[in-house]
């Protein structure tokens, strides 16, 4: 199995490939990851992998199989995912994979299931994949898509092999995005600064102007958090009251940059929210107060998903994180 195209995760890779040389590839597998972080991609490869006709370079991308598979027509792999807002999988559509996953491969070797869970699939369809991936039937792969492997059973994630995935190298994702997106090395370089070398945010952020003021205004926060008064706080969120897209992004990069803080106060490295300095700053608060910061931006994100009054949710924002910091 050759997964040299997908860029950084090495010990991931190593891992797959050399289960795949030697015929024991896992019936379950979990990529868990944040957003942009290529779960989708690797998922796909994985897949075009298991249905190659050259088991020596799998995937060759030249073969019929690879290249219906390329394309999203190949008749054993299947991609299922949620509905609705939060994406998450349904009893209906488990028991569509169940129906379907004792037929036997077409043309492959395996028949591969993509199931991509959303932020949050309930026990009873959960409980429904669990019997499936107990006693799983011959030929089998089924690959789950998540942000964190917490979000699933236990007896799941017991049954299943794990693997986090983390952003490359912001030298290379800059590379990568010079290459294949034609943009300019030093703006691919700026990208991957303050994406923390996540493709799929720098993506985003080339279509998306405001990636750059949700950033800023992030980093903002964040001092405003450990400043002496409120006033700094609340002059940086401010501009939340008034842009919903806005105030999610801002939570988003809130979230990254609080995890760095914990990184970086725990003796680690790598960091995801592209403010190392702002991270760095936090780290000086004590250990309970970072997790209590931690959660600030995932509680208002629900919020902000039930449509609550902008004005009282920024405004309640900057509360909770002056309270999470204690001061």
């Amino acid at each position: 199995m050759d997964l040299s195209r997908f860029l950084g995760n090495r010990q991931v890779k190593e891992a797959l490939c050399s289960a795949f040389s030697a015929g024991r590839f896992p019936h379950a597998i979990v990529l868990q990851g944040d957003p942009g972080c290529g779960k989708r991609t690797l998922a796909l490869l994985i897949a075009q992998a298991l249905v190659c006709r050259d088991k020596e370079r799998a995937p060759c991308g030249a073969c019929p199989s690879c290249v219906r598979a390329a394309a999203g027509s190949h008749p054993d792999i299947r991609l299922v995912e949620g509905s609705g807002t939060t994406r998450s999988l349904t009893v209906a559509a488990v028991k569509e994979v169940i129906a379907d996953a004792y037929r036997r491969p077409e043309e492959a070797d395996y028949s591969v299931y993509l199931l991509f869970l959303g932020e949050k699939t309930l026990p009873a369809a959960q409980n429904k994949l669990l019997k499936l991936i107990e006693e799983p039937p011959e030929g089998a792969v089924f690959l789950l898509v998540c942000q964190s492997a917490e979000q699933l059973l236990p007896t799941i994630r017991s049954r299943a092999q794990c693997f986090t995935l983390r952003p490359p190298e912001e030298e290379e994702a800059a590379a990568w995005l010079a290459a294949h997106k034609n943009v300019e090395p030093d703006r691919a370089r700026d990208l991957a600064a303050l994406c923390g070398g996540n493709l799929g945010r720098m993506q985003d952020a080339l279509r998306d102007s405001g990636e750059q003021e949700a950033y800023d205004l992030a980093r903002a926060i964040a001092r405003g958090v450990t400043a002496t008064g409120e006033h700094a706080l609340l002059a940086a969120a401010a501009p939340l009251q008034k842009d919903r897209k806005l105030c999610r992004e801002v939570l988003t990069r809130l979230s990254l940059l609080f995890r760095d803080a914990c990184v970086l106060r725990e003796g680690g490295t790598a960091l995801l929210g592209g403010a190392p300095q702002e991270a760095d700053k936090l780290g000086d608060l004590p250990k309970k107060r970072l997790m209590a910061l931690c959660q600030v931006p995932e509680d208002y994100l629900q919020k902000l998903d039930r449509n609550a009054n902008m004005a009282l949710l920024v405004t309640c924002l900057c509360v909770s994180l002056r309270q999470a910091a204690g001061r």
